[in-house]
Order: C-alpha cells, then structure tokens, then sequence
C-alpha cells in the first residue's frame, strides 16, 4: 500500500484550491480526477461579484471572501507563473428608473459605496441599451477558470501523484481507507454535482443547477472596460469575442445544449446590445447548487476520515479560497481545537 496524507477526488475549483492548500502545509496528496464534460469549472465565466444584483446588498461574508479570493489568486498567480485572475469592474445596466431608484438609495443609505463606486448617466455608450443608466461595481473581475485549472494541474503533476481516471466505488474500502492500493489518512470527494452519485454523501441536499453559456463575437466592439450585467453577463475576452450566461435549468443534469436555453441567452443579449453580434459557440455545465445556497462542507459522521467539500454553487470563484482554507486548518489540526458549524451540518444530513 502506498500511504498518502490525503486523497482528493476531483480536481475541478474546490478540489484544486483544497489540493494547493494542503500541499502548502507540506501534506502527501494524491489526487484522482478525470476531465469529464459538464464540469461546471470548465464551463463557468468565474465571475467575483460581491454584490447581490436583484437586491443590491452585498453578498452573503462578501467582506471577508472578496479579500482573500483576490490574494490568493494572485498568490497562486505567482506560484503557477500564470495569469488567470483579470480585475475589471461590472456595470450593472438598470432595466427601468424603479430599479435605477433603488440602486441609487441603497448607495446613499448602506455601506454599499463600498463596492458600488459610482453611477453613469442614460445613454452614456454607443453599444450598449443603457436607456435607464447603470451602476459601476468594483472590486470585482473574474477568473479564467480554464486556465487556473490547467496551470494547477501541470502543477500537481510534477509534486504530487495525479491519476487521471473516474473513482471507481467497487475499489473503494471506506472501512479502511484504501484505493486501488492507496491507503489514505484523510479522503476527500470534491465531485461537484456527482456527489449525489457518491453511496457516502448522496443524502446531502444538492439541487444541482445546469447553466449554458454563449461565446460571441462583436465586430464593431473589441474588449468592453467593464463586465456587462443585466439579467445575464457579457464578460471581455479580448479580439472582438465575449462570454454570455448564463440559464438556470433544475431538472436537466446533462452536457447536452437546450434550443429554451440558447433562445434565452440570445434574446438577453439583444436586450443589452445596440450593435450586431455572431455567436461562436455555445457550451453546458452543471453547477452543484444547494437548495439553500449553504455549503456542504465536513465529515461523514460514520467514517470520520471520509469528507465532501462542495456545494461551493455559483459563487463559487469568489467563496471558494477562503472556505478551502479555513477546511484545510480544519482537516489539520485537532478537532477539538476548532469549531465548524458547516461539518455539525453534513453530519446532520447523513446521521
């Protein structure tokens, strides 16, 4: 048997910011991931918002995740000698004076001038239908998934052993932690939405969420200074082309493109464009999501070496570094050290 410290299963956000963590603290970690479609990290725009935008209030902890979402990305950054985290401010585009209105009193009456750091008049750009004005929202920016995941991937396989294959549960002995001739102190599933497929961690409450996205191209506009936000994003990549989401679906988990979602997106960007668009092309992922938009993070309450970090949703990018740090102390120090209301939560699902 060879003995590890740590089993990751998955390598998409979580298991990835979970695997650097650990790593850091000079932990063994193997990690078992295969690149399957759907995977909601590949497919998502990682967007950083810290602002709730039908609302307009802060999202929920924005003030302590929105800090250490951009450190450590820029720390990883810098380990990975990659780029990967773009700083860049959402103009949020008001669909009527009653929202514009509302917007305008949250800024004058909360502590919401700390992320909305001003406001454009009506009709202020020539591409877009801002007939109403918008509001400007920073710090915020998004990250490229694609190539986050990538560069850590690279990464892992040059300081830690990274099998390229889906989990088998027929090779699995939770009883006494052992894989396929690995031994584990510590295992833990980061699969996402399969987790409701996973015989330890299927009674957990995920609602998983299937979101299709657009590729366009916009000849007449290179790289918009700011992510575009009504109803949908429009997210800059550069040389004329964007990223548009994304849909909603509850019911449909496959990879497989909606014509109801395709439509959906089209006419959003109708709704904000003035100018002619071509789409490139359309993809699907499906984001593990729970019902009340809690994380689903701890450990089995039979097996207390076996754990799930998921459920991280859609705000995932933004939530993601400080959860995964705050686990990793969590999982390496005595239990009795630290309080975790998250793990007292999964324990109560499974018991």
């Amino acid at each position: 048997m060879k003995k590890v410290d740590f089993l990751i299963i998955g390598q998409g956000l979580a298991g990835t910011l979970l695997a650097h963590d650990l790593i850091e603290k000079e932990y063994s970690v193997t990690i078992i991931d295969k690149n399957l479609r759907a995977s909601a990290s590949r497919v998502a725009a990682g967007i950083i918002n810290p602002v709730g935008m039908k609302r307009c209030i802060p999202s929920f902890n924005a003030h302590n995740f929105l800090p250490k979402a951009i450190e450590r990305y820029q720390e990883l950054e810098k380990k990975l000698d990659a780029t990967f985290l773009l700083l860049k401010p959402i103009q949020r585009l008001f669909s009527n004076d009653e929202v514009k209105h509302q917007w305008q009193v949250k800024y004058s009456n909360t502590e919401m001038h700390e992320y909305i750091q001003g406001f454009k008049q009506a009709n202020h750009s020539s591409y877009l239908k801002d007939d109403f004005g918008s509001a400007s929202i920073s710090p915020s920016g998004h990250l490229d998934t694609n190539v986050f995941l990538d560069s850590s991937r690279a990464y892992f396989k040059t300081v830690c052993n990274l099998l390229d294959e889906e989990f088998d549960f027929s090779a699995f002995m939770p009883e006494k932690n052992t894989y396929k001739g690995i031994e584990a102190k510590t295992i833990i599933f980061c699969e996402g939405f399969r987790v409701m497929h996973n015989p330890l961690f299927s009674k957990l409450p995920l609602t998983p969420t299937k979101g299709e996205v657009l590729t366009i191209r916009i000849p007449e506009v290179d790289h918009f200074d700011s992510i575009i936000s009504k109803g949908v994003y429009i997210l800059p990549l550069g040389n004329h082309l964007y990223t548009v989401g994304a849909t909603y679906n509850h019911t449909d988990f496959t990879d497989e493109l909606t014509r109801e979602g395709q439509e959906f997106l089209r006419a959003k960007v109708q709704e904000i464009l003035k100018v002619n668009f071509e789409i490139v092309t359309s993809e699907a992922g499906v984001r593990p999501t729970v019902k009340d938009r809690r994380f689903l993070i701890g450990l089995h309450p039979k097996y207390d070496r076996i754990g799930v970090f998921n459920g991280l949703g859609t705000r995932g990018v933004l939530q993601g570094p400080l959860l995964s740090h705050d686990f990793s102390v969590f999982l390496t120090q005595p239990k009795q050290d630290i309080q975790n209301t998250e793990n007292q939560r999964v324990i109560r699902f499974l018991s």
